[in-house]
């Protein structure tokens, strides 16, 4: 296994600010949003995060300039952190600079490209301003691809390690092995996984030129929202949570994440010598323990060479079903992460192949296209059913994967 389990999550989108707005949703469907018209210059319908305003979330110091891909990221976590009971400083943004000494959490957030908007309005007035400088210096932070995780970081204390994944699709997934290896090398003891994806007029316009380009109809109306998962360890004797043996599945500890890399340990034993339970940090200072919601049980992937992606992911489920030594018979709910064209249909056919009879979920029919934040989306969405639980994702560029999950 990861030894990593996910113990509290916020999420910001079309269906309200926090996870109690988004269980709503998802458990009625006449709660769920409609997508909504937006305006001039590109007309479209589009799911968008209509209850957040990036000054009324943050203040107005230091969001002048800041976009809504950064913004949506800093509140999510936010409202993570008055979630999670946990001592003040790390986690907390009350007090960003007070961070408590020895508590490590880091940040892996994934994205398509950063802020797409603010890209082209920076490449825009370095045409169209005048001499000698052209640009609006203030938004230069803002239109880098780090900005999103990087603002996370500075406004809540957190000290740990900073990483962007540009990942598309793939970006769910690829923060959580990535934040689970943080983990397991003792790099951090608690890591926010998540993504964001703004919506905005380049967006949409992007999203028009690629259908065009590939001859495809219009797909679901884009969305927008952020959703950040506080990933943490496992307890070190990698127990069952709930007291219940599930589904006969071996808990041998062992390293299911697809591969071992770099040379990282990935044996779910105690690293360091320090203890990473969730309930003590590596300073020996106590915070509250927090009840899994769901054990990391291991992620595969892959890329899709042949142009088959679904003879890919099919081996991906299986390989991954095998290491963590369960059966296909035993997943009960099934994420999908629905990519735009015929790739859908490709993961579709991957999943009938394997675990037709799991119950399918698709976070895109409520929150419209989320782009890179569809990763951590689904988990949300696998999070209200005990058992096993698969994510899976495709991406265009030929990236795919799945995520095995123990819900509790």
């Amino acid at each position: 296994m990861t030894g990593a389990v996910i113990t509290a999550w916020s999420a910001i989108s079309a269906c309200g600010v926090g996870a109690e707005a988004h269980r709503t949703a998802y458990a009625d469907p006449a709660r769920r949003p409609d997508p909504a018209p937006v305006g001039e210059p590109v007309p479209a319908e589009a799911h968008v995060a209509a209850d957040f305003d990036v000054t009324e979330a943050l203040g107005p110091k230091g969001t002048s300039s800041m976009d809504r891909c950064s913004a949506l990221a800093v509140a999510t976590a936010a409202d993570l952190a008055t979630v999670v009971e946990c001592p003040e400083g790390a986690l907390r943004g009350a007090d960003a600079h007070a961070a408590q000494e020895g508590v490590v959490a880091g940040v892996v957030l994934g994205t398509t490209s950063g802020s797409a908007q603010t890209q082209f309005d920076f490449t825009r007035e370095s045409l169209t301003r005048k001499k000698p400088y052209r640009v609006n210096p203030a938004l230069m932070p803002f239109a880098l691809m780090n900005s999103a995780a990087g603002q996370t970081a500075i406004r809540h204390g957190l000290t740990g390690p900073n990483t962007t994944i540009a990942g598309g699709r793939m970006s769910g997934l690829s923060t959580l092995r990535y934040g689970s290896r943080l983990l397991a090398t003792g790099r951090a003891d608690a890591v926010l996984c998540g993504a964001v994806e703004e919506y905005g007029p380049a967006r949409q316009w992007i999203a028009d030129q690629r259908r065009a380009d590939a001859g495809s109809a219009a797909g679901r109306p884009l969305g927008e929202g952020a959703a950040v998962l506080l990933l943490e360890p496992a307890a070190p004797d990698g127990g069952d949570h709930t007291g219940e043996n599930h589904d006969g599945e071996n808990h041998d500890g062992g390293d299911h994440t697809g591969e071992n890399h770099d040379g990282e340990n990935h044996d779910g034993g105690n690293h360091d010598g320090g203890d990473r339970t969730g309930g003590q940090d590596t300073g020996g200072q106590q915070h509250p323990a927090r009840t899994p919601l769901a054990e990391l049980l291991g992620i595969d992937t892959r890329v899709a060479v042949d142009d088959d992606p679904a003879a890919a992911l099919e081996v991906c489920i299986r390989r991954t079903l095998e290491r963590a030594g369960v059966a296909a018979s035993d997943v009960r709910t099934v994420a999908v992460s629905a990519p735009p064209g015929e790739l859908a249909a490709a993961e579709r056919d991957a999943l009938a192949r394997t675990i037709g009879h799991a119950d399918v979920r698709d976070p895109g029919e409520i929150l419209g296209d989320t782009g890179a934040a569809t990763g951590p989306f689904q988990v949300t969405l696998l999070l209200d059913r005990p058992g096993l639980a698969l994510a899976t994702a495709v991406d265009e560029d030929g990236n795919l994967g799945c995520g095995l999950l123990r819900v509790y």
